[in-house]
């Protein structure tokens, strides 16, 4: 993997995915089983996805033999039914329900998907249908024929597949759909390159594309788990699963805040005395991990490495904006430790032997992210033990 810079108010929700185990779908995947392996991808993205002509431009460029840009957007649900036409989700306004959608030009992205897929993809997304990824589809509650409602918009499910393939997302859409429902930016790249480049090299062949002094990722193939944009971290649909699915909205005066369904609250919050922290309020599905993590940092006589603690829940967004993805601490699914001695943005000053217990525990370290935050570690996988 390689990091450069180019020179350059309250109310009660009827939620039934965000408050209880969803029932289960009356239609299946409509698609084929076996042959799941991915084909082998370079990846790249950027911190407010790529200029508009991107995706022209590259496919055009030396060695790439072929290119998709995969735009991606936070979508609002406001409504969800089966194949039957039974409501599923339906949380009280202005709550709604955040989606992470990604939308794509189906013969771009034909030669990015198993053999055995790209077919029923294709006909779906030419249809104006979604494609669901396995997980989303166990989180909603329903299969094909399933209906997603975005305030005065809907898109049906035509298909769902193994997450890799729809870039575990929650929801893939053509470019023509996505549009309408309201997806603009583009997110991330797929190359497929002649020979074997070298990650620099692969930055070096699309760096006369892109806009000077932005920080760029990319990754050759098999380098990285989620290949998709923020590669390192968990995707949303990810969080969704371990931590639970909430409703919410932004507050109109504050842009960096969401009002979180109060039922959600309570049944994923809790707040318990952690070694090292104290009192802390989290989803009650971090802890084990949180309170593992500095009971070994205590057991290890490390202890002092924790100066300081600036929290684990708060309700924002990532980037306050509608459009960005709610952040892992409005799921409670991070924690701020020594925030003074690492601010956002700043060279990371963390103890290398304290980012190793976090990591051992399943964290993933800020101090890595594109632009770095060293205070920052969020939930990435389960502890191996």
């Amino acid at each position: 993997m390689f990091v450069a810079v180019i020179a350059l108010s309250r109310g009660v929700s009827r939620t039934t995915a965000a408050t209880q185990p969803p029932p289960t779908g009356s239609a299946g995947p409509q698609a084929p089983s076996g042959g799941t392996s991915m084909p082998p991808a370079y990846l790249a993205w950027m911190p407010g996805g790529f200029p508009s002509t991107f995706e022209r431009e590259v496919g055009s460029l030396p060695g790439v033999q072929a290119a998709v840009v995969v735009a991606g957007d936070t979508l609002w649900m406001s409504e969800s039914l089966d194949s039957s036409t039974n409501v599923v989700t339906h949380p009280v306004p202005p709550y709604r329900v955040p989606i992470d959608a990604f939308a794509v030009d189906q013969d771009l992205y034909g030669p990015f998907v198993p053999s055995a897929y790209r077919s029923v993809l294709e006909s779906t997304l030419a249809k104006g249908q979604a494609v669901l990824g396995a997980t989303s589809a166990q989180i909603r509650g329903f299969g094909v024929g399933g209906r997603l409602v975005f305030g005065s918009e809907s898109v049906t499910v035509g298909a769902v597949v193994p997450d890799p393939i729809v870039g575990w997302s929650e929801m893939l859409v053509s470019r023509a759909t996505g549009s309408r429902l309201g997806i603009v930016d583009d997110r991330y790249v797929l190359a497929k390159m002649s020979g074997h480049p070298t990650d620099s090299a692969f930055l070096h062949t699309i760096q006369p594309s892109l806009t000077p002094g932005v920080p760029i990722r990319v990754a050759k193939p098999g380098e990285v788990r989620y290949v998709r944009v923020a590669s390192g971290s968990a995707p949303p649909v990810v969080l969704k699963k371990v931590f639970g699915e909430f409703a919410a909205y932004p507050d109109a005066s504050n842009p960096e805040l969401l009002h979180i369904d109060p039922a959600w609250v309570s049944l994923h919050l809790v707040t318990r005395s952690v070694p090292l922290l104290g009192n802390e309020t989290c989803n009650a599905a971090f802890f084990p991990a949180l309170i593992g993590a500095m009971e070994q940092l205590q057991q290890q006589g490390l202890g002092n490495l924790v100066k300081s603690n600036a929290g684990c829940y708060n309700p924002e967004l990532l980037a306050a904006k509608p459009t960005a993805p709610p952040a892992f601490h409005a799921y409670g699914a991070a924690i701020d430790i020594n925030a003074p001695e690492n601010p956002f943005g700043a060279t990371p000053t963390q103890d290398p032997r304290l980012v190793a217990v976090m990591e051992h525990w399943g964290f993933n370290w800020g101090g890595n992210f594109l632009v770095p935050d060293g205070m920052h570690f969020e939930y990435l996988e389960p502890p191996a033990s």
